[in-house]
């Protein structure tokens, strides 16, 4: 989606800082300045690059984020993301072609259109799991609860509560399932825990404490049981738990083994894999010793001091002994071979993958995006009493390559991320900027706030006057409890900024919600940090309960207090201005209506950049305002 985007130097762009790392070849969006395009064949993506993905795609829910195989190679994925939760499951194909595809929705709790499921089944998370070929483990996240349903109608089977052996909030994510002994072991993230269950008796007999050793609120990202299911493995925030399990009534947490944060953990009998994002690496652990006998870099050839490929989930093929990891941050599949610990090559396939399996020689890649979507339309179909269809993500199905193929797969890779280098010498940001400020906003749509914008300092803008509602001439719609308001200037210091500086309505931002956003900038953040940048961040956290006046306040508080009089000012400076999220307006309160928060923010925005101008720093500054997610109207 087109994210609002103005900068007061042109030309400068978010690798302001980059001259402590830029490499010697120039690098740049294979899209050039093309619209983002969705099609079947392959998408522009926002930012710049294609996705052309190997074999066949099968259309999936939102966001699948767990992937499971039956015995027999049945396929399913836990579907999480926006508008419409539940599974997917896919039957085995004959030969080279996959089978059939049957989608079982959870409950909405919106939707006017008739639903099938359970009315108690209102959630899915990213933990799913076999139990033979006719039902599915599926865990519910807050509600605490793990489901077994029929793998062909969706029906209940079972349910099991956490909550029901002492526990309280319990939040059920990843699963690992002992087949043999039908033990479901289940990640509580609420209480930094592993419950076991007897599905045989169908209730929690057991569970393993990690907040006494790590303490409470430790993230769980993931569960995995080794092959003869004595040992089980959690990834934890700074590493892995490995916990005896040959006495699942008394599981024995036997000791952490530092990786740093981890994303994916898979067993195998002599060795244990795990995938670390933050540093764009895979640990090998010893499964028998518990040492960690190899860290794996993933790096393009010529930008090994960049990270950004974050990898996810993996899957062993016994046959080529290779490790396939996915690659989120480059919508790839990396290929390691296991017996040199070096990646060797990648596979292009959909948008943000992050699990995957092998049936044979077929490969299955959950996609979270797959093919791309475009603009969050939830709220306008949601007022409208139906669920939108609009959010789909993939499975991604191929025979895992030969070398030759490999190779022809690689530079596919290379070609639709810009990693090829171009003749010509990298270009450096003025030398006059020494500071950044970056102002991100929360959500909405470029259209809905400077849809009215027809022609900028920069020349004309594409845009759509009819659907600016929070512009120069915006609404604030009043209900049944006071006056709506027509023709109002909600944003004018946008507009004013937008006239005055650069202006672009072709930059895009893909998150398609603010926690993926935050997240994302954190990365960024971080990246900069440990790249010698000093960074000053504004985050606190409080969303739309907190006034972005106040946000506004403190910020230029601080740089007069701490730094006009000699202190020195970071190179980055970021500030959250989150209430354009808008929120449920009130008599009586600064925001009698959701426009209300939009001026809100509009007036923060204008008010930092009007400090800002009058500031000992402002010749050497470039001002940043960006949205953090999509999650907005119609654009």
């Amino acid at each position: 989606m087109r994210n609002l985007h103005i900068l007061r130097i042109a030309g400068v762009t978010a690798v302001i800082f980059a001259g402590n790392f830029l490499q010697a070849a120039d690098y740049a969006a294979p899209a050039g300045e093309h619209f983002p395009l969705i099609g079947a064949a392959g998408s522009i993506l926002p930012g710049g690059r294609f996705i052309k993905p190997v074999g066949t795609q099968i259309e999936t829910g939102p966001e699948p984020s767990a992937l499971a195989v039956s015995p027999k190679g049945l396929v399913a994925t836990a579907d999480i993301g926006l508008e419409h939760h539940g599974i997917t499951v896919i039957e085995p194909g004959i030969g080279r072609k996959p089978g059939t595809v049957s989608h079982l929705w959870a409950r909405t709790g919106h939707g006017t259109v008739a639903e099938r499921a359970d009315p108690d089944w209102v959630g899915v998370a990213a933990g799913i799991a076999f139990d033979g070929e006719k039902a599915i483990w599926t865990s519910e996240g807050p509600s605490g609860r793990v489901r077994q349903i029929d793998a062909g109608n969706g029906d209940r089977r079972k349910l099991i509560n956490l909550n029901a052996a002492g526990s309280h909030s319990s939040d059920a994510a990843d699963l690992a399932y002992d087949t043999v002994h039908r033990l479901l072991y289940v990640a509580d993230t609420a209480n930094s825990r592993i419950a076991v269950i007897d599905t045989r008796k169908d209730r929690v007999v057991s569970s393993a404490a990690l907040g006494p050793i790590v303490g409470k609120g430790t993230a769980l990202s993931g569960l995995a049981l080794s092959p003869d299911g004595s040992t089980l493995y959690a990834a934890m925030a700074r590493g892995v738990a490995v916990i005896d399990v040959h006495d699942p009534l008394k599981p024995l947490i036997m000791e952490t083994v530092p990786t740093g944060p981890p994303d994916f953990v898979l067993a195998g009998s002599d060795r244990v894999f795990v995938s670390v994002p933050a540093d764009d690496t895979i640990r090998v652990i010893s499964a028998a010793d518990r040492k960690v006998l190899a860290q794996i870099p993933l790096a393009i050839p010529g930008l090994e001091k960049l990270r950004g490929i974050e990898p996810a989930g993996m899957a062993y093929d016994p046959l080529t002994k290779w490790l396939l990891v996915a690659e989120t941050g480059i919508n790839a599949v990396g290929v390691v071979d296991t017996e040199t610990n070096r990646l060797i090559g990648h596979i292009p396939v959909g948008w943000m993958p992050n699990r995957l399996a092998i049936v044979a020689d077929r490969v299955f890649v959950t996609d979270a995006r797959g093919r791309g979507t475009g603009p969050y339309l939830r709220q306008p179909f949601l007022s409208l009493g139906e669920i939108s269809g609009l959010h789909r993500g993939t499975v991604t199905t191929f025979i895992v390559p030969d070398a030759n193929e490999l190779a022809r797969d690689t530079g596919v890779v290379m070609a639709l991320n810009g990693f090829v280098p171009l003749p010509r010498a990298p270009a450096h940001p003025p030398s006059d900027i020494r500071h950044v400020v970056l102002i991100y906003r929360d959500t909405g749509s470029f259209d809905e706030v400077l849809g009215d914008v027809t022609k900028a300092g920069n020349g004309a803008v594409a845009a759509s006057p009819p659907l600016a509602r929070f512009g120069m001439s915006g609404v604030a719609i009043g209900a049944r409890t006071q006056f709506s308001v027509k023709d109002a200037p909600i944003t004018p210091n946008l507009h004013a900024l937008a006239r005055q500086w650069a202006f672009s309505d072709n930059f895009y931002v893909d998150d398609e919600r603010g926690n993926d956003g935050a997240m994302r900038l954190a990365d960024i953040l971080d990246h900069f940090r440990k790249n010698g940048i000093s960074v000053r961040n504004f985050e606190d956290g409080s969303g739309t309960a907190v006034p972005d006046q106040t946000r506004a306040d403190r910020f230029i508080a601080a740089l007069g207090k701490e730094y006009a009089n000699g202190g020195a000012l970071p190179q980055l400076l970021s500030i959250h201005l989150p209430n354009d999220r808008t929120g449920a307006p009130a008599d009586h309160t600064p925001y009698p209506y959701a426009a209300s928060f939009v001026e809100d923010n509009d007036l923060a925005t204008g008010r930092i950049v009007e400090y800002l101008s009058h500031s000992p720093w402002w010749r050497e500054m470039v001002v940043l305002i960006v949205q953090t997610d999509t999650e907005g109207s119609f654009d």
